[in-house]
């Protein structure tokens, strides 16, 4: 299995500031929708997120929305952002969708910072691809098919467990970079 281990970890997509994209010497921000930038499968972003998008955008990155949804949600969340461009179906954690972006954006790979929800689509996909992986805590539990998002919770948990076990034992801060690029 390719790594699954973020560079960066937050809770929120909402606390990650502009110089904190700039520290990981991002050019460019990929942002995932469900439990990202929307709650599960609907079409509402939670309180500031909108705003952080505006702010981001204002300083000078330009976003792109790489999602594994259908084309039309990914359009309509598009239009509700501020006419993003969007790749759907995007097959995370497949890499086509990371170097489509890229040249879409007019970055290199390596200069998108992908923030996702999900360890085997999101980061994995980052990851694999040689983009900057930054995971994010879902807002809430997914609703539709529950029982396998949460059985897939439940493994991302562990392997983060894990892998930070192995890591010497280190505690974890959000918002730090890391073990995974030292």
């Amino acid at each position: 299995m390719h790594d699954a281990y973020p560079d960066y970890e937050y809770k929120r997509i909402t606390d990650i500031t502009v110089e904190d994209l700039h520290s990981m010497g991002a050019r460019a921000v990929a942002v995932d929708l469900d439990n990202t930038t929307v709650l599960d499968s609907t079409l509402h972003p939670p309180g500031g997120v909108r705003e952080w998008l505006q702010t981001i955008r204002q300083a000078g990155f330009p976003v792109i929305i790489i999602s594994n949804t259908y084309p039309i949600r990914a359009w309509l969340l598009s239009k509700k952002f501020g006419r993003l461009p969007w790749i759907s179906f995007a097959g995370k954690p497949n890499t086509s969708a990371f170097f489509k972006a890229a040249k879409m954006l007019q970055v290199e790979v390596e200069d998108i910072a992908m923030i996702g929800d999900r360890l085997f689509t999101d980061v994995m996909g980052a990851n694999k691809a040689g983009a900057i992986s930054v995971k994010v805590n879902p807002f809430k539990p997914e609703k539709l098919f529950a029982e396998r998002f949460r059985r897939e919770r439940k493994k991302e948990h562990e392997y983060l467990e894990k892998r930070r076990r192995e890591r010497h034992g280190e505690n974890h801060i959000f918002g730090r970079k890391t073990e995974r690029n030292k």
